[in-house]
């Protein structure tokens, strides 16, 4: 039996200019292996499979290519986008995914706006190999976030051009993923509070993308640095334009953006 899925752009008003994340509604979850498959065949960052609990709650699992069980928060973003535009009418709505619970509104002018737990942010010790991966990049500081490595880098210019040494970064220990950010009013006259890239190679990311879980983290970190609680966070790629509006709160972190969809097709799979 074939079953349904779409391809979203998530983090942008634009086609092709997000971050795709791929979706499936299933009638119940197989096996992860299967899953996972899947997942390696859509080849998407990320894939999230979504079962309808109720009317106005659903569960998801979502899977990197290369990594079960990651969520990004993408996939997320993505799920909600689809559920909304199948249910036009069901504009707020909970989404539990990986045993955490997120709620979900739809604005009146189509945006996701989606209620995350704030991060925890500490400060961290520069490792031996970053000087070597960021290829002699001024680093500014760095804080660590569970797996999650903040570095604040001096210039947006520079962040922009930035052509990571991704085999560094594998070999760098305790760390999944390398959040490289820097202020945007420093420099430029980008109405953004900052910028950054995001890279993930041990998870299977070998190219940069802009996530809602990666910005959940650097609301926290910048607010604190900024005395401000609203911020706007965008990715300086030549290849995408995406952006996210944050609102941090101790408890909570609200991240707003936009979603696409730009592929709706069926896999004879289920």
């Amino acid at each position: 039996m074939a079953t349904n899925f779409w391809i979203v752009d998530t983090l942008s008003r634009e086609l092709l200019r997000g971050h795709p994340s791929t979706v499936f509604f299933v009638e119940d979850f197989c096996g992860d292996d299967l899953l996972q498959n899947i997942s390696m065949e859509i080849n998407t960052a990320e894939t999230i499979f979504v079962k309808k609990t109720n009317t106005d709650q659903f569960l998801c699992k979502c899977f990197a290519p290369d990594c079960h069980g990651m969520n990004f928060g993408n996939g997320v973003f993505a799920a909600a986008k689809v559920i909304n535009s199948q249910n036009p009418s069901l504009t707020e709505f909970k989404i539990n995914v990986d045993q955490t619970e997120v709620l979900i509104q739809i604005l009146d002018d189509g945006a996701i706006k989606i209620r995350f737990k704030s991060a925890s942010v500490t400060k961290a010790v520069v490792p031996a190999l970053l000087h070597s991966a960021l290829t002699g990049k001024l680093i500014v500081s760095v804080a660590k976030s569970d797996a999650d490595l903040i570095v604040e880098i001096r210039s947006p210019k520079k962040l922009l051009n930035l052509s990571p040494d991704i085999d560094t970064f594998k070999r760098i220990h305790g760390y999944n993923s390398f959040i490289i950010t820097t202020d945007t009013h420093y420099e430029t006259d980008l109405d953004y509070d900052f910028c950054a890239r995001v890279f993930a190679p041990k998870l299977g990311l070998f190219r940069d993308i802009l996530t809602p879980l990666a910005s959940v983290r650097l609301a926290t970190y910048w607010a604190g640095r900024m005395e401000k609680k609203d911020l706007i966070g965008f990715q300086p790629s030549n290849e995408k334009n995406c952006y996210v509006n944050l609102s941090y709160g101790e408890d909570y972190t609200f991240v707003t953006g936009y979603c696409v969809i730009s592929t709706e097709g069926q896999m004879a799979i289920f």
